[in-house]
């Protein structure tokens, strides 16, 4: 390590670049003290006890690895060690710049390594129980979809998901849905996972209208070697066995220069669904594999250069549904339909110091390749007597009717057509760039200008093809029924700016804006006419569609003297429109156009060393609100913009630490409704003023508690914890006028963990659902199949041994 004499200042934030880790100080305390600096191969934390010698400064390091400046005092003295440290100690990066957690003027959350950790948390669902006001439900096998504040709906994504610096968007599929597909990255070797509530327009852009989930792995370390091996095995109450492994090394090539971070997991979870009809047990195994690797490279001064190749597959053996009427966990469908997932992540960013200034630019491109299997056998019946597809396997003109002969002869081929599969190989590519300058950390006046571009391609093959009775898969080579094709793509750019102003002492004030703009591009064709459902209809043709706007952003900030801080806040989010490659649609309904809202809202952070408590109360004026509609048969679904939506809401998180025990109690209430009816059949039903908004639960809480009991040997750790999470009921549609509509009911999880760490070893058991509850997660009934329930794995043990070398 090399960091010459001079300014402590300049030179803490070398050492931040060099190590690949946030040193965080006040300008103010650190003033213009000078520094001998540090010259041989020392690691970072003999080099800032160098560094700060004689200053009358100290390092304070945080979970993470994050490391704070203060002012040098005595440590204060405990029996045993502390939990999990509280949300005073946190720093995050959601307005693209490090700043604690009690003084970040947004509705923000985190889960830490150590909760991840502890938690053996894995996916998206199991981040979602600790975070109350992110809402992830299922949309299919391998798909989910997430709302942050009740603000949930089809099209572009509502919640932007980040990993590291990489926006990731899913593929569009056959309805223009990317929203359905929230990338679940594996939870390996993550430092921690940030939660912005609210619309995140000006920093984050289109698709974050509802929030921004960031998920942040560790950094790559140029100065220390370190590796950990994960081991893990799992048993599923009344299902099959499951178990992971995972392997870490962070090598330093090139001290203080060069590095590589490595990692490297495999995950299956047993099953546990019963196909009574089949006779098969224990379907909805899931298996994950993955790896990532990760290269940092400091050159000079303060430049630093990082590079990210990121794989992973899934694949599930099934559906992952189950039908409640006939019994726990049971279901008869006629097919087996196993989905698979692959991702693979590249990207690039540069960070460089400019006179006190930070730039970042990040280059990323994502592959997303799935397949996706649906049983189609339903929606294939139920055009049994359908005149319409009678007249087009006979030849007859549109208004004509069939015979009593013709309709047998139409009713002996659907027939011959079951069972029945929906088979879409799908696959995305997108490449995105940004590059941002930032301020000065300190000044009176912080702020960030920027840009951004992405490029994305979306292509779908859908069959209907036929799947093998007694085995219910699909038939190989391709029994095709009906083949439709549709490519789209979507290119944005824009700009962006936000900065905060002291006005007076504690008091500053926020303006944001973002300028963009956006073409559509969309086409389909039909090789195969289904002659059952009609997909003729779609007429072979090209579309396009381009459109511009900007999104605000203003805020007041007002920080008590050594007390809370409010904050009054005013944003605007959107989504992109775009264009329906859906058979038998009008002209208007071939065209959708973008949403916005407007959210209004009011908060307060307060911290002690032991306790924190933030709230916020906010209402969301949500206009043009973009949802699925159906085809008439239910065999189609396609975007349309109903009237719009209000939603209001609270939320709470209180953290008190006592000597050896933790508390948290978080809280959220999401009132969405429609704030006028809607005239327009989508695939909810009929929605009249008043009623809520499908899949969206009003409230959700957790309540944890975690104790760090007193070690049988100096040096050890011994926790224990439990979390209860859950919320109310939801409902499945707008109204009783939907014949599908019914409640998902409500849910409650209990779960239990407890770990025990000695030197570099460390042993966790972990009992997810400990009650054995039936915890549903969505209650989805459609031409498709009815009564198609989605809910938590039943109660799960683990076992997982850690060693960090």
């Amino acid at each position: 390590m090399s960091i010459p004499a001079g300014r402590l200042d300049s030179a803490l934030r070398r050492l931040a670049v060099a190590t690949g880790r946030q040193v965080l100080f006040d300008p103010a305390v650190v003033g213009a003290r000078r520094t001998r600096g540090v010259r041989g191969p020392v690691d970072r934390d003999r080099a800032l006890r160098r560094m700060l010698a004689g200053s009358g400064l100290a390092a304070r390091t945080l979970p993470g690895g994050v490391v704070i400046i203060v002012a040098a005092a005595p440590a204060p003295k405990t029996a045993w060690p502390l939990p999990m440290s509280v949300e005073d100690e946190i720093v995050v990066t959601a307005l693209k710049r490090p700043t604690p957690l009690v003084d970040t003027e947004m509705s923000i959350a985190t889960v830490s390594a150590a909760e991840i950790d502890a938690r053996g948390t894995y996916d998206l669902r199991s981040v979602a129980r600790q975070l109350p006001g992110l809402v992830a439900f299922n949309t299919g096998p391998l798909q989910q979809r997430l709302a942050i504040r009740g603000v949930s709906g089809t099209g572009e994504a509502t919640v932007g998901v980040y990993f590291g610096e990489t926006p990731i968007n899913g593929p569009s599929g056959t309805t223009g849905d990317p929203g359905a597909f929230a990338p679940d990255i594996d939870l390996v070797d993550i430092e921690r996972i940030e939660l912005l509530k609210g619309p995140q327009g000006t920093l984050y852009g289109a698709s974050s209208m509802g929030g921004t989930l960031r998920i942040l792995p560790q950094p790559v370390d140029l100065a220390r070697a370190s590796a950990s091996v994960e081991s893990r095995v799992d048993a599923v109450d009344g299902g099959g066995w499951g178990g992971s492994i995972a392997a870490v090394a962070n090598v330093p090539l090139v001290d203080d220069r060069l590095a590589v971070r490595i990692v490297a997991h495999r995950r299956s979870l047993g099953g546990y669904i019963d196909n009574d009809r089949l006779g098969i047990a224990d379907t909805g195994g899931l298996v994950r594999e993955g790896a990532r690797l990760r290269v940092a490279w400091a050159p000079v001064g303060d430049v630093r250069v990082e590079g990210l190749y990121l794989h992973q597959h899934t694949r599930i053996d099934d559906g992952g549904a189950w039908d409640p009427a006939l019994g726990r966990y049971r279901d008869v469908p006629a097919t087996r339909t196993p989905n698979t997932d692959r991702i693979d992540l590249t990207s690039a960013t540069v960070h460089a110091g400019i006179a006190g200034m930070t730039l970042t630019a990040t280059g990323s491109h994502v592959r997303w390749s799935l397949i996706r299997q649906l049983d189609y056998t339903n929606v294939l019946a139920r055009q049994r007597d359908s005149m319409a597809g009678c007249l087009r396997l006979a030849g007859l003109p549109v208004g004509a009717r069939c015979s009593a002969d013709q309709m047998a002869v139409f009713r002996a081929y659907v027939d011959a057509r079951l069972p029945s599969i929906l088979y879409q190989p799908t696959r995305m590519r997108s490449s995105n760039a940004e590059v941002r300058l930032a301020s000065p950390a300190g000044a009176a006046l912080t702020w960030t200008i920027g840009a951004f571009m992405e490029h994305r391609r979306d292509a779908v093959a859908s069959y209907a093809a036929g799947a093998d009775a007694a085995t219910g898969l699909l038939i190989q080579p391709l029994d095709v029924i009906g083949l439709r094709t549709i490519a789209t793509g979507i290119d944005q750019q824009a700009v962006f700016a936000e900065g905060t102003y002291e006005v007076v002492p504690r008091l500053s004030a926020t303006l944001g804006a973002r300028h963009y703009r956006y073409q559509r591009r969309a086409a389909g064709a039909v090789p195969i006419p289904n002659i059952i459902t009609g997909t003729a209809g779609l007429a072979e043709q090209s579309y396009a569609g381009r459109a511009r706007g900007s999104n605000l952003k203003s805020e007041l900030a007002y920080r008590v003297p050594d007390g809370p801080l409010f904050y009054a806040l005013i944003s605007e989010g959107y989504r992109p429109g775009g264009i329906n490659v859906t058979p038998n649609l009008t002209d208007a309904e071939r065209f959708y156009d973008a949403d916005h809202l407007w959210n209004y809202e009011f908060g307060m952070k307060a911290a002690r060393r032991g306790w924190s408590v933030e709230g916020a109360v906010y209402r969301i004026e949500w206009r043009n609100t973009i949802f699925a509609a159906s085809s008439p048969n239910g065999a189609f679904n396609y975007n349309a913009n109903l009237t719009n939506v209000g939603i209001t809401g609270a939320e709470l998180r209180s953290t008190v630490t006592a000597g050896p025990l933790r508390l948290i109690a978080a809280a959220s209430l999401s009132d969405a409704r429609l704030g006028a009816d809607t005239v327009l059949g989508t695939s909810e039903g009929m929605g009249r003023k008043g009623d809520r908004l499908p899949n969206v639960p009003r409230i959700a809480y957790l309540l944890s508690a975690e104790a760090t009991l007193p070690p049988p040997a100096p040096g050890d750790r011994l926790i224990a914890g439990i979390d209860v999470s859950g919320n109310d009921a939801s409902p499945t549609g707008f109204n009783a006028g939907n014949p599908y509509f019914a409640h998902t009911a409500s849910r409650t999880e209990v779960a239990l963990r407890a770990g025990y760490e000695h030197g570099s070893w460390q042993v966790d058991l972990n009992i997810d659902n400990a009650l054995n509850a039936v915890a549903p997660v969505r209650l989805f009934s459609s031409a498709f199949g009815e009564r198609q329930l989605y809910s938590a794995r039943p109660r799960t043990i683990s076992l997982r041994s850690t060693v960090r070398l």
